[in-house]
């Protein structure tokens, strides 16, 4: 694949620049691709059973990692954006912040909010209803690309018609803070 080839695949997959999914490699913790590997036990096991080893593995789930960084930070609001939309000052955001009753990701030594945990449609403003009640529940060294799967993943005890829905889902059509809360304190976070 080109550069230029690769360059479109992350505009068009991710929606973001080369540039913005560069800066999101920053955020990343430092992994070491060999942490995981396999004894040799467990590598000949797998392959007398045909399994092959993928190489590029790593590199996927970490393009693919930056990808969804980069995008929580490209459609982020500023701590002013918030403020505005929040009907606060700029102050009280920080302190929300702080007591992490807002979600907020580093960003070139500022804060991001993402935007997914706001309402900003007709006849809804605001952070979405309860948020200020799980964000606080969750681990709070889990990384944002986490903390989004975990809100926006369906959730097998969280249902709405007979199917399940994501905690944002949930809380928006009015669902028990509560049950969010359960799933949330029975999360495997292991591999955050």
């Amino acid at each position: 694949m080109a550069p230029n080839d690769l360059g479109q695949m992350i505009v068009e997959h991710y929606a973001v620049s080369g540039t913005d999914l560069a800066e999101a490699l920053q955020s990343l913790p430092s992994i070491r691709p060999d942490a995981s590997a396999l004894s040799e036990a467990d590598a000949a096991l797998f392959d007398e059973s045909d399994f092959a080893e993928d190489d590029r593995a790593y590199a996927r789930v970490t393009v693919e990692t930056l990808g969804r960084v980069a995008r929580l930070i490209n459609t982020a609001y500023s701590g002013g954006q918030v403020a505005e939309l929040l009907g606060v000052n700029e102050s009280r955001v920080r302190q929300r912040r702080a007591d992490r009753t807002l979600w907020a990701i580093q960003d070139r030594g500022g804060w991001v909010f993402p935007a997914l945990q706001f309402e900003d449609e007709a006849g809804r403003r605001g952070q979405i209803r309860g948020l200020d009640q799980v964000l606080p529940a969750l681990p709070d060294d889990l990384h944002p690309v986490s903390v989004a799967g975990f809100l926006t993943a369906p959730q097998a005890d969280l249902r709405v018609d007979g199917r399940s829905v994501s905690p944002l889902d949930w809380l928006r059509s009015g669902g028990d803070i509560r049950l969010v809360l359960s799933v949330a304190e029975v999360a495997d976070w292991a591999s955050r």
